[in-house]
């Protein structure tokens, strides 16, 4: 647990105008449960997903829009405010993604509407530099995330509008393609969870609300779909778009969040990294778009976008989210961060 000299910095986008305060700093302190504003960003539009330096010195934001932008951010003073620093093209639309590389050297963004995935080399300040990579998927592509596969240099990226999944080496700020792979039709592969002790990858898939297991060999250049377990209730039958998709490590639970059912699926990881269903339990709000774990496990912020709210779970020895009663009310929520 945090003290109170000591809360969990929140990171928050949004989709919102140049004039809204579409990037937001949130405090959550869990001893005082409180969770308050600290810190706004205007001048951007639609910043729908964020990533921040390990040391909360610089932040950097997606603009999705058809001229896509990413643009970075200095935090000063303990997060207090956010001065806009640089800004490059994504050279592409719809940029719904952003991550930096290991080395925090270089900025990887997914074009979503383009179909490409772009690199920036970082300047020494942080600011956005020069584009020194692309990768373009083709027609009908739908790329949604890049993800680091932790102490190597390979990533994957998913692309929901193909059904593939890319499988990358990163050198020298270009992506070198490994290899691709099909995933099951009309499934819409979104987000990655990674657990390397188990050398899995968890997939959440937007279209057919299920949760794929694949397990990568010891190179790292192939992948074998093992499992794939529903979402949702077995008796639900109302539209329904898997979102966002998340490990809590140390107490071996995978979560995934459902727009339409309005829930987090929970599962447990057994000990062979495959998934068993424990229960589901509503987010408290509707379509939560994104949700992320704080840095102790104990605790669950989501971003509820259609109902315009932050709700915090306090997540108990068994793996099971509840309702803490603390909630932020902030307009259209889609991505959030905690550190």
């Amino acid at each position: 647990m945090t003290t109170k000299a000591n809360p969990y910095h929140v990171y928050v986008g949004t989709y919102g105008e140049e004039l809204d305060a579409s990037i937001q700093i949130l405090s959550l302190d869990t001893e005082a449960r409180t969770l308050k504003l600290k810190a706004t960003a205007k001048g951007i539009k639609n910043p729908s997903y964020l990533t921040i330096d390990k040391q909360q010195q610089l932040l950097y934001a997606v603009s999705e829009v058809d001229q896509g932008e990413v643009v970075s951010y200095l935090i000063r003073e303990d997060n207090a405010y956010l001065t806009e620093q640089s800004y490059q093209s994504t050279y592409g639309n719809g940029p719904c993604y952003v991550t930096m590389d290991e080395t925090e050297s270089y900025l990887l963004t997914v074009n979503y509407g383009e179909g490409t995935t772009t690199v920036h080399q970082l300047q020494e300040d942080g600011a956005i530099g020069p584009l020194t990579d692309q990768q373009e998927y083709g027609a009908g592509s739908h790329p949604h995330t890049i993800v680091h596969l932790p102490y190597t240099h390979k990533y994957v990226v998913t692309d929901l509008g193909l059904d593939k999944l890319y499988l990358y080496r990163f050198r020298n700020g270009k992506l070198e393609l490994i290899n691709s792979f099909d995933t099951v039709p009309k499934s819409g592969p979104r987000h990655v969870a990674v657990a390397i002790n188990h050398r899995k990858l968890y997939v959440v898939n937007e279209f057919n609300s299920k949760i794929s297991v694949y397990h990568y060999n010891e190179s790292i250049t192939g992948l074998q779909l093992v499992q794939e377990i529903s979402s949702l209730p077995a008796d639900f039958e109302a539209d329904n778009f898997g979102a966002d998709i998340h490990i809590a490590h140390k107490k071996s639970y995978l979560y995934a969040s459902n727009r339409g059912h309005h829930s987090i699926a929970i599962f447990k990881m057994d000990k062979d990294g495959t998934l068993s269903l424990v229960d589901y339990v509503s987010t408290v709000g509707d379509w939560p778009r994104s949700f992320a774990l704080t840095p102790d496990e104990n605790g669950m912020l989501i971003a509820n976008e259609h109902s315009n709210s932050i709700v915090l779970m306090e997540i108990g020895t068994n793996g099971i989210p509840r309702y803490s009663g603390i909630e932020y009310c902030i307009d259209e929520p889609v991505c959030v961060k905690v550190k």
